[in-house]
C-alpha cells in the first residue's frame, strides 16, 4: 500500500488532479488482485476491449489518457503494487516525447518503473509495448526520437529477466514504410481505430500468454475463484 503520514500528504499534494482522482476512486474499495494490470497513456486506456480480448487471462486496465512516464511512476503503488499482478503491460512514452523529453529521459521513466515494481514484486513480469511512430509524432518531428527511445528500452529489456519488449510498430506500417491510415483516428493521427486494436490484440495475446505461464499464472483457476467470490457476495446481499 502507498505510504501514510507527511510523505504521503506531499505525494498527493503534487499529484496531477487526474491521478489524484484515480487514487481516490481506488481507495473506496480494497484492491482486487488481478493477474494482469495495464498502465500507461490514452493508447492503452482507449483499448476498451482488452479485458475481453485477453480472456481467459484476467486483465484490469488502469491506464489514463495524457499520462507521462512520470505519472505512471507516481501512480505505481495504487495502480500496480496494491494489485499484486503477475504481469504488467506498460504502454507509455509518446506524451513525454511530444512534450519535449529526450529519448534517454523517456526511457529512464520506464526503467525507474521497472526498478520500483521489481523491488516490491520480484516475480512480476513486465511487458513494454513499443512507442508508436505515429503520423502525429512524424508531424512534430519526433519520429527519430521514438525510434531511439524504443531502442534504449529494447536493450534494457534484453538485459532484464523480468522485462519483455514487444514491437508493435511493424503492424502500423505498409511495405514501403508509410503509415497505415486505417490504423489511426483521422482527427489527430495519434489515437487508434478499433481495427488497430484488433491488430494489436492479435500479436499481444501470444506474448502475454507466454509471460503469464512464465509467471506461474493459471487463468482459468483465477477466474473461477473470482466468480465464486462474486457469487458468494451476491448471496450475502440477498
Amino acid at each position: 500500500m502507498a505510504g501514510t503520514g507527511i510523505g504521503s500528504f506531499i505525494q498527493y499534494a503534487v499529484m496531477p488532479p487526474v491521478l489524484l482522482l484515480n487514487r481516490l476512486q481506488m481507495a473506496i474499495t480494497a484492491p482486487e488482485k488481478y493477474g494482469v494490470v495495464t498502465v500507461g497513456c490514452e493508447l492503452m486506456q482507449f483499448w476498451t476491449t482488452i479485458e475481453e480480448d485477453m480472456l481467459p487471462i484476467p486483465v484490469a486496465n488502469h491506464a489514463l489518457a495524457g499520462s507521462s512516464t512520470a505519472d505512471v511512476l507516481a501512480a505505481a503503488d495504487f495502480q500496480v503494487i496494491d494489485h499484486e499482478p503477475r504481469v504488467v503491460v506498460y504502454c507509455c512514452g509518446s506524451n513525454d516525447l511530444a512534450r519535449g523529453a529526450t529519448p534517454s529521459q523517456t526511457a529512464g521513466g520506464f526503467t525507474e518503473f521497472v526498478d520500483l515494481v521489481s523491488s516490491k514484486l520480484p516475480d512480476t513480469q513486465i511487458l513494454f509495448m513499443s512507442i508508436l511512430r505515429s503520423p502525429y509524432q512524424e508531424s512534430i518531428e519526433k519520429g527519430e526520437d521514438v525510434d531511439r527511445t524504443n531502442e534504449i528500452v529494447r536493450k534494457f529489456c534484453d538485459s532484464h529477466d523480468k522485462c519483455t519488449y514487444l514491437d508493435i510498430n511493424s503492424i502500423f506500417q505498409n511495405g514501403d514504410g508509410t503509415a497505415r491510415k486505417e490504423m489511426y483516428q483521422f482527427f489527430d493521427r495519434h489515437n487508434l481505430t478499433s481495427y488497430a486494436y484488433a491488430e494489436i490484440s492479435r500479436i499481444t495475446q501470444h506474448v502475454l500468454k507466454k509471460l503469464w505461464d512464465k509467471a506461474g499464472g493459471d487463468a482459468l483457476e483465477h477466474l473461477a475463484s473470482r466468480e465464486e467470490e462474486e457469487m458468494a457476495g451476491g448471496e450475502k446481499e440477498l
